[in-house]
């Protein structure tokens, strides 16, 4: 579970404004849902990349931070989260290179979303037929006797030869204009995979339809780094399937 002990008060590095941020004991990244592009929906812990807005206007990196007290609270105020709308003009105006990534990646994700709520749509249409068209060939067969004893009817459970579709995957100008500039940055980094950049640009070039690209990418991962994201942006990258994905971890 997450734990919180206390604030941290950290400096801007632009003009030094103080604000309180949580100190966590331990952190719990559980999610309603995990997305092969990094996207965790109704998480448990900030699904960003460290990117804040100063009130002097700066945006900053969490990492830039200067940590100057710790205390068991505080009445500093706390670091808001860079709204989705400002991201566009975080990238314009990035004072380095993390910083882009990180505007860049929140972006991605953010642009992702339409197609989100269409497939929550497509994949909630096509199990309620599955399920009507279950019931049907599972009529309740309970005798009064049985009811009368209180005896629950045949449970539905999906067919294991039911389809698991998806709505197609038509990326915008403006998404594949920032998956090729973030897929070109990650690339040119020298610590791609220390940093754990080698899912994300699998997944990048998955969903640009380059799919060579990706299953290359995907190939370099440590060891340590294999799991079930990886795992299924592989079998992804195999069918040639370029839509972001639900998965459960």
């Amino acid at each position: 579970m997450t734990i919180v002990r206390g604030v941290r008060i950290l400096a801007a590095p632009c003009c030094g404004s103080k604000y309180a941020f949580p100190r966590y004991v331990s952190m719990n990244f559980s999610a309603f849902e995990y997305w092969t592009d990094g996207w965790r929906e109704h998480s448990l812990m900030p699904n960003d990349e460290g990117l804040r807005r100063c009130t002097c206007g700066h945006f900053v990196m969490l990492k830039d931070m200067v940590e100057v007290d710790a205390a068991e609270s505080s009445e500093l105020p706390y670091m808001d989260r860079v709204p989705d709308a400002l991201l566009p003009e975080c990238i314009a105006s990035a004072s380095s290179e993390k910083m882009e990534v990180a505007a860049r990646l929140g972006y991605w994700r953010h642009l992702n979303h339409e197609y989100r709520e269409r497939y929550r749509q497509h994949r909630d249409s096509e199990e309620a037929a599955i399920k009507a068209a279950w019931e049907v060939a599972n009529p309740d067969r309970r005798t009064w006797w049985d009811k009368f004893l209180r005896r629950e009817p045949t449970k539905y459970s999906r067919p294991t030869n039911s389809p698991l579709t998806c709505p197609a995957f038509v990326p915008t100008e403006e998404q594949i204009q920032n998956m090729t500039r973030l897929s070109e940055i990650l690339i040119e980094r020298e610590d791609v995979s220390r940093k754990g950049y080698v899912i994300e640009l699998a997944d990048l070039y998955r969903e640009l339809g380059r799919f060579d690209e990706a299953e290359a990418m995907i190939l370099t991962i440590d060891v340590d780094q294999v799991g079930v994201t990886s795992q299924l942006i592989t079998t992804l990258i195999k069918e040639k399937q370029a839509a972001p994905m639900r998965y459960r971890m």
